[in-house]
């Protein structure tokens, strides 16, 4: 019975954690004031449009909280300001079919801590939004004409040994974004599973070692020794050769002697008559 309290009372903690875990996953305000420091560059998608769009460093505000981002979305359209949006991982943002990889999201992160700085100039910080966009887009993405030196940033990424930035993306109904990660934020999409508690094992005494016995005859009468003629003990005081001789001997002086009785006893019988 306590055994049974006891996975009653975990299974009910791990119950609560991920409720809490779900309930911390929040929808945050995102608005979008457009690109503050960059360039306008020509571009091509594969979903067919074709023309110029602002590349460079946005300026967003998450729950009213300002930061410098950039669009890792180029096939979807800006929205002014949009509620519902997460912070996840790269590589679960943007949608489908162009969400990151492990190696796109860290090529990113590498770009990033290569070249990004918040007073960059305009031409850089449009060469770094192109450079993401060729890393998300591929071959679905192209540029046409001037580049501001994105291709000359993803080379560099084949040398660049350090350590890539501290990254994050928003997701939600607009465009995606990827920013640093604020102090103390995580990801909310696929928030940390909740380890399952180990069972709780009770001590078991260890069983004693018995002999084990040895082989016993199968049940059935016991058996008894063959029945015989039971040996006559020998007497006591048996005599020995010697005197069995004298013995002899005297037996027939004995019956000598009763002949001879036998034989005087009549006649004395007579003797007696006559007188």
């Amino acid at each position: 019975m306590l055994n049974a309290a006891r996975s009653s009372l975990a299974l009910s903690l791990v119950t609560a954690l991920g409720l809490a875990a779900a309930s911390s996953v929040q929808a945050h305000l995102v608005e979008d004031f457009g690109v503050r420091r960059g360039a306008p560059a020509h571009i091509s998608l594969s979903t067919g449009f074709n023309g110029f769009a602002g590349a460079g460093i946005k300026k967003i505000q998450v729950d009213g909280v300002q930061m410098d981002a950039f669009c890792i979305d180029p096939f979807t359209m800006a929205l002014r300001s949009s509620p519902g949006y997460k912070f996840v991982p790269l590589t679960k943002a943007p949608e489908a079919p162009f969400t990151l990889s492990a190696s796109g999201a860290t090529e990113i992160s590498d770009l990033w801590a290569m070249f990004y700085n918040p007073g960059m100039k305009e031409n850089k910080a449009a060469g770094l939004q192109l450079a993401i966009w060729e890393i998300v887009g591929g071959n679905d993405f192209s540029v046409i004409g001037k580049d501001y030196g994105a291709s000359i940033m993803l080379a560099a990424l084949r040398s660049y040994s350090g350590p890539g930035a501290g990254l994050i993306a928003l997701t939600g109904p607009g465009q995606d974004y990827v920013v640093l990660t604020p102090p103390g934020q995580g990801p909310e999409g696929n928030p940390t599973p909740t380890p399952t508690p180990s069972p709780i094992h009770t001590h078991t005494p260890t069983p004693t070692p018995t002999s084990t016995p040895g082989p016993t005859r199968p049940p059935g009468p016991t058996p008894t020794p063959p029945q015989g003629p039971t040996p006559t003990p020998p007497p006591h005081n048996v005599p020995d050769s010697g005197s069995t001789f004298s013995l002899f001997t005297f037996a027939i002086l004995a019956l000598l002697t009763i002949n001879k009785i036998g034989y005087l006893v009549p006649a004395l019988t007579r003797v007696q008559k006559r007188r």
